[in-house]
């Protein structure tokens, strides 16, 4: 059936992107984070693999929030052009709103990037969303409008980007890489979906064939 061919389809996507035989829990977490720390990150198999992880039933939010700030970007204009789909934009939009609000207005990270950097995010940013200032969740809310006009294939974050950004994306990948809370917790919903997912997987065609 077709929801059979959906389910080994996305069993052997997540296989390859881990490169095991087989799926242990946290696997596409893990995966994650080394290849973002490595730098081996793959615009179009982060996409692809988000796709996956959505028709296994599994919240991508968690995996959205181990991308740099950089990559957000380039995936959410990739998403955009490419007119990805409703919860992929969501989550990246939601996802890039939240860093942003973290380096603009919070203690965490708004010391890490200079003003010219901030000034240059925000002019971007407004652009994006044919705002003068910036509030919590616009871009999200502009990302939703180009949907609801079916537009979202002319939008584009255009934010410059320097060296700055690699050390603020630097200094990101390092706390995800030694975050065994953010492991323990925040991922572990996606990871636990992802795995009774290929369970039942393989479970059905354990019926079908075995």
């Amino acid at each position: 059936s077709g929801t059979e061919m959906v389910g080994s389809t996305a069993k052997t996507l997540v296989l390859n992107f881990t490169g095991k035989k087989e799926y242990r829990f946290g696997d596409v977490t893990k995966e994650l984070i080394h290849r973002v720390a490595s730098q081996e990150v793959n615009m179009q198999d982060t996409i692809l693999l988000l796709k996956i992880l959505l028709a296994l039933g599994a919240t991508i939010t968690p995996m959205a929030e181990l991308l740099p700030f950089t990559f957000l970007i380039e995936a959410l204009n990739l998403s955009l052009e490419q007119k990805v789909g409703g919860t992929i934009l969501e989550v990246l939009s939601k996802t890039l709103d939240s860093r942003l609000v973290a380096a603009l207005f919070t203690s965490d990270d708004k010391n890490v990037i200079g003003d010219v950097v901030k000034r240059t995010v925000l002019s971007g940013v407004l652009e994006f969303t044919g705002k003068s200032t910036y509030e919590s969740g616009d871009i999200q809310r502009a990302v939703q409008q180009g949907q609801n006009e079916n537009a979202t294939e002319d939008m584009k974050l255009d934010v410059v980007l320097n060296v700055e950004f690699e050390e603020w994306d630097r200094m990101f990948v390092e706390k995800m890489e030694s975050s065994e809370e953010y492991m323990a917790k925040e991922a572990k919903i996606m990871d636990m979906k992802i795995a009774m997912a290929l369970e039942e997987c393989e479970a059905v065609s354990q019926r079908k064939y075995g």
